[in-house]
């Protein structure tokens, strides 16, 4: 039997439906309804997660707004300033319609 090349396991810990939804403090359902696009072992009929298995399902489900990673290797976390703003490039969001007081 071959080792799972994710799993870093050294002791099988395998967690249900409900453990695993605990963990990554998300909802059963949501864990259910999107099995067939998660990692995961089936046992028979028995659904069950590792911890290496819900770290994965973690990353697959982070969100990183963009510019956040810089473009390089990627692993440059620091938060960076937005690009300064000239004053020419401003523009007034609208007009605004105002009623007439009587």
């Amino acid at each position: 039997m071959t080792r799972r090349t994710y799993c870093r396991c050294t002791t099988v810990q395998n967690y249900d439906y409900s453990e695993a939804a605990q963990k990554l403090k998300c909802y059963r359902r949501w864990l259910q309804n999107n099995i067939s696009r998660l990692p995961h072992q089936k046992i028979g009929d028995a659904v069950a997660f590792c911890d290496c298995e819900l770290a994965l399902i973690q990353a697959m489900s982070t969100v990183l707004p963009d510019g956040v990673l810089d473009e390089g290797d990627g692993q440059d976390l620091t938060p960076q300033e937005p690009p300064a703003r000239h004053l020419k490039t401003i523009r007034p969001s609208g007009a605004r319609r105002s009623r007439a007081v009587s």
